[in-house]
């Protein structure tokens, strides 16, 4: 327990470290702590920098704080915190599983997780917050063992997914398993099995909530996603797109195609939202329908 304590607070250390370097940070340590331990019992202050303490177990001796190191029960150390964690001579570049220390089958589980979803981190553009949010759903997920025996990669998907969904910042279905190198069907089966068992992810997305990383995906301008978007409202209420079986990305896509000027292509567009040229076609032609009538 002490080794891992100690581990823990390394990585929170070292996440602390890259944030004022301006790296991408990788995830808290916060979130393999509430997967890997089930730490109950008393609450206290650490005398050395009087964060709050969550132990263990009364009886385990030499508990650490998680924010400083301060192991409890031993004197305190001499200088800052700054100063004891420049003495540790910390590393930010490990892997998860360099970086923590593996003992069993569910921590070596959650680390490839998490290298999972900082391996598509940059591609789908998932920031810190986004990262942190999908692991928040696996976290969830493995607590209750919807992790076991399935593979890591559609897991880890259905997290993605389900997280972005969740503060309306999400990412295609279609492009995630491309990313992930799995099959899309599969991919949205394990959705729907994480919202049943979890219910989570059931979020009505508006066809506007995937601009944003549609444009950013394209290196499209910030007029032309304000000009889709307000393409999409104005037809949105039309019975044409009210159709529940009319996928909101394949709307996004279609606005973004109207409004760029021809700077992207249909093929382009569909490959950006994962659906079909046909369907981007058949959403253009929506649109036109609309705005004529």
């Amino acid at each position: 327990m002490r080794s891992l304590m100690m581990t823990l607070n390394r990585m929170l250390m070292s996440d602390t470290m890259a944030r004022e370097s301006h790296d991408q940070p990788r995830l808290p340590a916060t979130v393999i702590d509430s997967i890997v331990t089930n730490r109950i019992g008393e609450i206290d202050r650490c005398p050395q920098c009087e964060s709050l303490l969550k132990f263990s177990a009364p009886e385990v001796p030499n508990q650490v704080c998680r924010s400083c190191g301060y192991v409890i029960g031993t004197e305190a150390p001499v200088g800052s915190i700054e100063e004891i964690t420049e003495e540790e001579d910390v590393e930010t570049d490990q892997s998860w599983s360099e970086f923590y220390a593996i003992t069993n089958s569910t921590e070596k589980q959650v680390a490839a997780a998490f290298e999972e979803i900082e391996s598509v981190a940059e591609d789908l553009y998932l920031t810190p917050e986004l990262r942190e949010q999908a692991a928040d759903v696996y976290a969830e997920a493995s607590r209750v063992n919807l992790t076991d025996g399935r593979l890591t990669t559609l897991v880890v998907g259905a997290a993605i997914c389900i997280g972005t969904r969740e503060v309306e910042q999400p990412r295609p279905t279609e492009r995630v398993a491309s990313e992930l190198d799995i099959d899309s069907d599969r991919l949205k089966q394990m959705i729907r099995q994480f919202q049943a068992e979890l219910t989570r992810g059931y979020v009505e997305l508006s066809p506007t909530a995937y601009v944003g990383y549609l444009c950013q995906e394209a290196a499209l301008s910030d007029q032309i996603k304000s000009e889709a978007k307000q393409l999409i409202d104005t037809v949105v209420e039309s019975e044409l797109f009210s159709n529940a079986a009319v996928h909101p990305v394949g709307i996004a896509g279609a606005a973004i195609y109207m409004v760029s000027s021809g700077e992207l292509t249909q093929r382009r567009i569909a490959t950006l939202t994962g659906v079909s040229q046909e369907t981007i076609r058949q959403r253009v032609s929506d649109f036109q329908e609309v705005l004529d009538s």
